[in-house]
């Protein structure tokens, strides 16, 4: 079968745009439709697969020079984990390993890996972060159709939330999968991989379909939540332009020290933080709060707990950020492992 056969098929049955083809591949647009393109029709095997099916099938490398640095880079995936998961065939070395890990994270060169598995690039193990990412778009069914996010109607979901009254003492993550299922974003859970710390997020699109992906680890009601609302802030401040994957949370005078100096995508991350942020606590309550002066008492955090109809987690969360509490103040069994 012709290359430009399968990638139509290819398109019509994973809902595969051709720009999303493209970066995954690492080709340009004119090499993928180039019927003699040696380089395209290898990078399109080596993500796809053959007909049959069959890894042996995928084409062979250039030279063993070659192979040996494409190794190096593929053994840095957490191979082990992936085997006893069954993604990645057991006993397979050297071009096998690599067709092998190639074909599970549908990408055709390295080049390909960057350009789809970017947002994991700055972190110190980006290939065991885009296996953990991948693990959960495994889960998730593509949409045919395009999505159109409802602003107001995602915002509300978000209020409410960040709200004590509910569900104090209940199941934060299962109430915020249905909330935010209603709006049309997938909220998953992944179990991460222990060749490297435990993410906090991530945020990525399955094709038309939003999705925010979790550890299963649990953590923090306030940090949790800071994390989810960040994700969404990508997706009506961005949407489709952007993903990205949360590792750890800078204080609030090193976001705004680094504004300056910040590059685009990180400008973007700084954007989704203020969303976060102004959507858990508005500029008029965190000033109403730290106006009072008395943080180290537990009446003062019930109380505007109760005002703001706000988890009395995220009010020691946010005092703690801005200096106003010390990060081992008893304080902090107001929040809730979720």
């Amino acid at each position: 079968m012709s290359l430009k056969k399968s990638i139509k098929q290819l398109q019509k049955r994973e809902h595969i745009t051709q720009d999303e083809l493209l970066r995954r591949l690492g080709c340009s647009r004119s090499s993928l439709m180039e019927r003699n393109s040696d380089d395209a029709q290898a990078a399109f095997q080596l993500a796809f697969g053959s007909d049959s099916g069959r890894i042996s099938e995928a084409p062979s490398f250039k030279n063993e020079e070659e192979l040996e640095k494409i190794l190096m880079w593929v053994r840095k995936f957490p191979i082990r984990a992936l085997q006893k998961m069954g993604h990645i065939p057991e006993n397979v070395k050297d071009a096998d390993l690599v067709r092998a890990v190639f074909k599970f994270m549908q990408i055709g060169s390295i080049a390909g890996f960057e350009n789809y598995y970017c947002a994991t690039l700055p972190s110190a193990n980006p290939q065991t972060y885009a296996a953990w990412i991948r693990l959960g778009e495994l889960q998730v069914k593509r949409l045919a159709t395009e999505f159109t996010p409802d602003r107001n109607a995602i915002i509300s979901n978000l209020k409410f939330l960040r709200t004590n009254t509910f569900f104090h003492n209940k199941d934060i993550r299962n109430i915020s999968r249905e909330a935010l299922h209603a709006c049309g974003i997938e909220l998953i859970e992944v179990e991460p991989f222990l060749t490297a710390p435990t993410p906090i997020c991530a945020f990525y699109w399955r094709g038309s379909r939003p999705v925010i992906q979790f550890p299963t680890t649990k953590m923090e009601d306030s940090k949790f939540l800071d994390a989810l609302f960040h994700a969404v802030g990508h997706l009506l401040l961005h949407a489709k332009h952007t993903s990205c994957l949360q590792l750890g949370a800078l204080s609030q005078q090193a976001k705004i020290s680094e504004m300056h100096a910040a590059r685009p995508e990180e400008i973007l991350e700084l954007e989704a933080d203020r969303f976060a942020q102004d959507i858990l606590l508005s500029e008029a309550e965190e000033c109403e709060l730290i106006c009072c002066g008395r943080f180290n008492e537990r009446r003062c955090i019930q109380h505007f707990s109760g005002v703001f109809h706000v988890r009395p987690g995220i009010l020691v969360e946010r005092l703690q950020q801005q200096g106003k509490l010390n990060r081992r103040t008893l304080l902090n069994d107001f929040k809730i492992a979720v």
